[in-house]
């Protein structure tokens, strides 16, 4: 695994679960910091979501074509 693999999963692991602020015991986060965590987050599940929704789309339209009637040429 190289170097970018090893960065990208560590990042889907660490944004693929649920929203926790990051605490840390010795100082408490910046009102910034926060913000950029939380937008970082949130891009991250959007991006998720749209690849589901794709995806989904594309199931849908898939089985749309399979439904449809077929018409003979005259």
């Amino acid at each position: 695994m190289d170097a970018q693999d090893k960065i990208r999963t560590r990042y889907d692991d660490f944004f693929g679960k649920d929203f926790m602020p990051l605490i840390r015991h010795e100082q408490t986060q910046g009102a910034e910091e926060r913000i950029a965590y939380a937008n970082e987050f949130a891009a991250f599940q959007l991006g998720q979501i749209d690849k589901k929704l794709g995806r989904l789309i594309e199931l849908m339209e898939a089985r749309q074509q399979q439904n449809a009637p077929t018409t003979a040429l005259a």
